[in-house]
This record gives structure tokens, C-alpha cells and sequence, in this order.
């Protein structure tokens, strides 16, 4: 518990994998999710201090670019951003950081949700502004998404369910984090869309056929070397990215599902 907390509060924005969203035309007028239950654990280190742990419950909830009613064609790559959120704290971590003087706090986190029809997985990084800790009363965080994937659209509707999240905090002399479980019982979507028909496929034109000329390639060892290398590279860049994901979460945990 206590690695997956120092891991999750010193992260910032938990680094991970950054997903290039398709351009696609969708409304952006869409209802938030409502206020969805958690179970969380939390904790909170200062300096070399072993730190203290806690458990409690919160709410959440999220909202992203899909607005109302879309319609799209199945296939279409369809962004979630912008992609905001809130989460509280729950009481006792709260008091927690109150007792330990820390007057505000910054950083960033991650939520695991899942496209309920089609199964697909979408895993998007937040963060907060600095949010002064006041004095009595609760503490909510206001997110929003960064490096925010988008779905693609399958045949039908396409309902975007929340999931777990990790939320990470902390300076020199203190860190703290919390992973919040998902524990709703009710409806848990946060968006949707239909999809429907296919695009048409672009009209190929034959070229009138003529003798090939081969052109004059130099090709080195080392140039052969270098894209290889760099095919390497970034097949290893994606691995250790997912991996940070998946490592600093301590499970990878999917949304649940109706």
C-alpha cells in the first residue's frame, strides 16, 4: 500500500501513454455522470516518516467532449477531449493533511474506464491546480484531462462507463495519494453515442500502365541499423509507458460493468 501511495503521490501527472485523438465533429452540451460512489484507501508521508494510512469513501464524477444525442459513422475515431472531473477527499484523509499543517495542495492522477458494448479500455491522465485545504468543511478537486485518447465508434450505441482512480499529491517535504475504488451500484456512464452506417471508401483510379524505372537506392548497413533501432525504441518507450501506468495503479483496475 505504501509503494503504490508514493508512487501514486509523486507521479504529478502519472506519466503514461498518450493516445492521439482523430479529429471528428461532436457537440460539446453533454450532462456530467452523476455522483458516482468510492471506496478509497490514502496516505500521507512527510519527509522520511513511515507515514500514515486510512480508508473512507467518497464521490465523483466526470464528463467529457461526446454532447447529447450524437450520431457518428461506425468507425469514426470520436475524442473525449476536453475531459474534466471532481473528486473529494475523504474526511479522515483530509483531516490528515490538515493535521500535518500542509495548507495546499497540487498534482495530478488517473482513472481506468471502459467502453461497455465494445469492451475497449480508455485510461486518462488528469490533474488539479494548486486547491488551498480549508480549515473545516470538505475538499473537492476539479480535474481535467491531459493526453485524453479518443474511442472508436462500433456499430450501435457506444456507452463510456467510469472506473477506478488514482489522485497523487506532493512537494519536498511531504507526499500523499489515494486509489479509490469504484463501488456504484447504480448507473455508472458518464457518456454516449450512437454509431451507425460505414464510411464510403475513397474511388481508386488505375494509372495508365507504363514500364517501372527502378530508382537508384544507396542503402547502408547503418541506415538499416538506425530504423531498426529506432522501430526498437519506440516499441520499448510504449511498453515502459504502459507499465508506468499499470505499475504506479497497482492493478489495472476495469469499470464496471451492467
Amino acid at each position: 500500500m505504501a509503494t503504490l501511495l508514493r508512487a501514486a503521490a509523486r507521479s504529478g501527472l502519472v506519466g503514461g501513454v498518450a493516445l492521439l485523438a482523430a479529429a471528428t465533429t461532436v457537440s460539446i452540451a453533454s450532462a456530467e455522470s452523476r455522483d458516482l460512489e468510492y471506496s478509497c484507501q490514502f496516505g500521507l508521508e512527510m519527509g522520511e516518516d513511515e507515514g500514515t494510512e486510512g480508508s473512507g469513501g467518497t464521490t465523483a464524477r466526470f464528463d467529457t467532449a461526446i454532447g447529447s444525442a450524437v450520431v457518428v459513422t461506425t468507425g469514426t475515431s470520436v475524442p473525449l477531449d476536453p475531459f474534466t472531473g471532481s473528486i473529494g477527499l475523504p474526511e479522515d484523509f483530509l483531516q490528515m493533511i490538515r493535521d500535518a499543517q500542509i495548507e495546499q495542495i497540487e498534482g495530478g492522477g488517473v482513472t481506468f474506464m471502459i467502453v461497455d458494448e465494445s469492451g475497449e479500455e480508455v485510461v486518462v491522465e488528469m490533474v488539479f491546480p494548486s486547491t488551498p485545504v480549508p480549515a473545516t468543511g470538505p475538499l473537492v478537486l476539479e480535474l481535467t484531462g491531459e493526453d485524453v485518447p479518443a474511442v472508436t465508434a462500433e456499430e450501435g450505441t457506444n456507452t463510456l462507463l467510469a472506473g477506478d482512480v488514482i489522485v497523487g499529491f506532493g512537494e519536498e517535504t511531504y507526499s500523499g495519494g489515494m486509489f479509490c475504488e469504484l463501488v456504484d451500484e447504480g448507473d455508472t456512464a458518464v457518456d454516449s453515442f450512437v454509431a451507425e452506417g460505414v464510411a464510403a471508401s475513397p474511388t481508386v483510379t488505375a494509372s495508365p500502365t507504363t514500364s517501372p524505372v527502378r530508382p537508384v537506392v544507396v542503402q547502408t548497413d547503418f541506415a538499416d541499423d538506425r530504423s531498426r533501432r529506432d522501430t526498437l525504441l519506440a516499441g520499448a518507450g510504449l511498453a515502459v509507458a504502459g507499465a508506468v501506468v499499470l505499475g504506479r495503479g497497482g492493478r489495472r483496475a476495469a469499470a464496471r460493468r451492467h
